[in-house]
């Protein structure tokens, strides 16, 4: 038998273990899970072990006067998540409901279709919307103002370069 290929062999053998031991070595190197899991994991996990204590008091597994206290912790902790996650959604329905209020539709001056915000002419008869709205209400103001006829506010005047 020839020396190069019983070195190209162990070279082959030596690459095989490497890559079948690697996601090992990864493993170890990461350590222990993270502790740090979402909100919404760790109600879930609450909601279980209230759960499973229910049914292991049904069961006998565990006394009453064990079953009491464990419950009412379980059910604090549980109330926190929940009570943070619907905060969490009154806020994000808040943000909805500004963004809404910024995004009002308005009416063209020509047909009274409803026109968006951003829109340079009307979808409905083509007339170019020269419409803005107050930086401060958003109340809808015409070329030319300098002031918001709804809350007073100066409105800077805009140069638009023509072509």
């Amino acid at each position: 038998m020839q020396i190069s290929a019983l070195i190209i062999g162990f070279i082959l053998l030596g690459a095989a273990l490497a890559f079948v031991s690697r996601p090992f070595w990864e493993k170890h190197k990461k350590g222990p899970k993270d502790c740090t899991t979402t909100d919404s994991g760790r109600r879930d996990s609450v909601l279980a072990a209230l759960r499973d204590l229910d049914f292991d008091f049904k069961t006998g597994k565990v006394s009453g006067e064990d079953y009491q206290p464990l419950r009412a912790q379980l059910l604090a902790e549980a109330a926190q998540y929940i009570e943070s996650e619907k905060n969490e959604n009154e806020k994000l329905e808040a943000l909805i409901q500004a963004r809404r209020k910024t995004q009002q539709k308005i009416n063209c001056e020509h047909c009274g279709a409803p026109v968006e915000a951003d829109q340079k002419f009307c979808s409905k008869c083509g007339a170019v919307t020269k419409t803005e709205s107050c930086p401060s209400c958003g109340k809808k103001i015409h070329a030319g103002d300098t002031f918001c006829s709804s809350c007073g506010t100066k409105i800077e005047v805009r140069l638009e370069a023509t072509a």
